[in-house]
């Protein structure tokens, strides 16, 4: 592997490590944007064929993501408590500015969707509905057992897995996303150490599923994908507008969507200059 296309994963790696702590944000779509989801998934749910094969790519992806992770979970309970408002519109224009690189992968010649493709479209949609219902009736002190815990890491990796479907909004709803960051910020695992073994277990599993749709039902999959995303605007733009309560936080979320149209343009820009050669 080359060094510019070793540092080019460690950065498309940090961005979704970035991605998947934020909520309302997705790490899975950073990989379609930069097209490398279906070799990620690819490499996973065919571990034992593709762990030597493509260990550079995996390993450099992999520190990449675990750069991300820490870096978010330090900065997000400050930008959190501090900019909660603004923030929320920051991720609603980041994610807005990935639709068209995702309506790339819709496009078939000039074949028109199939009702199949709208029905996709329209349930992956509904599915973030649902994560925003549930979001909203958020539990307080959330206490689940080394059980729970593991089925809600399970959750968190079909999230994670699914472009457009933010874990960390679902760690949200069901009130553990402060537990986790506090246990990453203060490297105290073994406190969600059942939460990892879920995730683990439904990364490996779902990654497989996953696989088999992207070759068998492509451009429903991504027409799903599509739904998701938009889905995840709607989802972070109502939680910000049902927190601001009058016009004190106006002009901050305004400058905060510019900054974000401007961040997710110069990702597009990068993602299609920069694209990954296929594996």
């Amino acid at each position: 592997m080359k060094t510019a296309e070793a540092l080019k994963n460690v950065f498309v790696g940090t961005l979704m490590g970035i991605f998947m702590m934020l909520p309302g944000a997705s790490g899975a779509t950073m990989a379609v944007v930069f097209r490398v989801y279906e070799r990620l998934i690819r490499d996973i749910s065919k571990i034992r064929t593709y762990l030597i094969k493509d260990i550079g790519f995996i390993a450099t992806l992999g520190i990449g993501g675990v750069i991300g992770l820490l870096i978010c979970a330090k900065g997000l309970d400050f930008l959190i408590e501090s900019y909660e408002i603004p923030i929320m519109f920051f991720f609603g224009a980041l994610i807005s500015v990935q639709l068209p690189d995702i309506a790339v992968n819709i496009r078939d010649g000039d074949k028109k969707l199939t009702k199949y493709n709208i029905l996709a479209l329209v349930c992956g949609f509904l599915v973030m509905m649902a994560v925003l219902i549930l979001g909203m009736s958020q539990p307080e002190d959330a206490d689940y057992g080394m059980v729970g815990m593991f089925v809600a890491g399970i959750l968190y990796a079909l999230c994670a897995l699914s472009p457009g479907i933010s874990g960390s909004t679902m760690l949200l709803a069901l009130g553990l996303l402060t537990p986790v960051l506090d246990s990453l910020t203060e490297f105290e695992l073994m406190d969600i150490l059942p939460l990892i073994l879920g995730a683990l277990f439904g990364i490996i599993c779902f990654a497989k599923a996953m696989d088999y749709f992207v070759n068998n039902c492509r451009r429903s999959t991504y027409c799903a994908i599509f739904g998701l995303t938009l889905g995840s605007v709607v989802t972070v733009v109502v939680q910000g507008l049902m927190d601001m309560d009058s016009d004190e936080y106006l002009v901050q979320c305004i400058v905060a969507i510019v900054i974000g149209l401007i961040i997710g343009y110069g990702i597009h820009v990068f993602s299609n200059h920069y694209s990954p050669e296929d594996a």
